[in-house]
Formats: C-alpha cells, sequence, structure tokens
C-alpha cells in the first residue's frame, strides 16, 4: 500500500507541479537532447532527494525557520529572473554558438539539482507531503518509518520517471523544430522563469508582511 500510495501522489504532484525546473528541463530536452536532458532531471531527483530526506528525518524546523524563508526566498527570486531574462535577452547568434557546445556531464546535473532546489515551494510541498503521509501510518507500529521512507521514495521514483518522460517527449519535438523556432520557445520559457521569479519577489514581500518587517 505504501508503494501504491506513493505512486499515486508522485503522479499527482508531477501532473501538477509547473515550477521552474519543469520549463528548464522541457528547454533542454529540445534543445541538447535527451542524454544532457537526462542528466538534468537526475539532477532534480538529488535535489528533490536531499529535502525529502532532511524532512524525513525530523529536520523541517530549519526550512520553517522565518530567516531562511526570508532569504531563500529572495535568492531564489533573483536567480530564477536572471537565468529567465539570460535566455530571453539571448541574441540569435550566440543561441546558435551555444547549441554547438555540449554540456558537460556535471554542468547537467548540477544545473537540474539547483534549477530545482531554488523553489521555494518545493520545499514547503515536501514538509506537506511528510506531513500528510505520516498521519496515514500509525507511529505506534514497528514498520511505521519503513512504511513512511518506501511512500517518500515511490513518490521521488515516480517524479523521476514523469520527469524522463518529459524528456523523451522533449527530445523527439527537438528533433521535428528549426533551430528558429526553439530559438523563440526559449524566449517564452525566459519570460515564463521571469514570471515564476516575479511571483517568488511577491513571495518574498508577503512574508516580509507576515513577519511584521513591513507594515
Amino acid at each position: 500500500m505504501a508503494i501504491l500510495r506513493g505512486v499515486l501522489q508522485g503522479f499527482a504532484i508531477g501532473i501538477l507541479s509547473f515550477g521552474p525546473s519543469f520549463f528548464t528541463l522541457v528547454n533542454t530536452g529540445i534543445g541538447a537532447g535527451r542524454y544532457t536532458a537526462m542528466r538534468m532531471a537526475l539532477g532534480i531527483f538529488a535535489s528533490e532527494f536531499v529535502v525529502a530526506m532532511v524532512c524525513f528525518f525530523g529536520l523541517s524546523d530549519v526550512f520553517t525557520h522565518k530567516y531562511f524563508q526570508l532569504g531563500f526566498s529572495i535568492t531564489a527570486a533573483v536567480l530564477i529572473i536572471i537565468l529567465g531574462l539570460k535566455a530571453y535577452i539571448t541574441k540569435y547568434n550566440h543561441f546558435l554558438k551555444k547549441m554547438k557546445i555540449t554540456p558537460s556531464k556535471s554542468a547537467s546535473f548540477l544545473k537540474g539539482f539547483i534549477v530545482n532546489i531554488l523553489n521555494p515551494f518545493a520545499i514547503m510541498l515536501w514538509i506537506t507531503v511528510l506531513a500528510s503521509a505520516s498521519v496515514v501510518y500509525d507511529n505506534s507500529m514497528p514498520n511505521y518509518k519503513l512504511n513512511l521512507f518506501i511512500n517518500i521514495l515511490s513518490i521521488l521514483v515516480t517524479l523521476l520517471a514523469l520527469d524522463l518522460g518529459k524528456v523523451f517527449l522533449s527530445d523527439v519535438l527537438g528533433k521535428k523544430i528549426s533551430q528558429r523556432i526553439y530559438f523563440n520557445i526559449q524566449k517564452y520559457f525566459g519570460l515564463i522563469l521571469i514570471a515564476i521569479g516575479i511571483y517568488f519577489l511577491y513571495h518574498f514581500y508577503y512574508l516580509l508582511k507576515e513577519y511584521n518587517y513591513i507594515v
């Protein structure tokens, strides 16, 4: 039951999640191909695993501390906006030169890890998932921790499978479109990332009001 519950939860989260990592992954799959995007997907998986394990071992209080939330929100907002601006303002000639450069394995993995972990709502999502999952299982049972861990791992594996599905679909799409069309797609994705970054700025402003730093 823990595996089935985790798969269903992971499927729901994966279908409904459209954060910066989603658009970056699809963009990479279209432009750089499946293998580069697969390494990025593994980086996303690793960041999700780290956050999930931090919450699993009872350290989620770190994520809910007001100074962490404030600092993390403004940092994420600025970096996501910079990433979006970089994609949007890139000139076509520079874009063509960049297309000829294959990112290293470590760079692709690290980009996936960083872009995903910069999403403050991903952290809050795992806190919520752990809180809801822990209610389902009786903590007085000897297999409580094991069932909870299996539930979490099933969610993570399902999310990875969905991300790999996005990689293969975007790779197929990338082979069917011209470089000029992909250039325009990248600009639109850049605008989406800028919008997400602005939303994170709003979240930072909301936290300032919530913690009474501004009236």
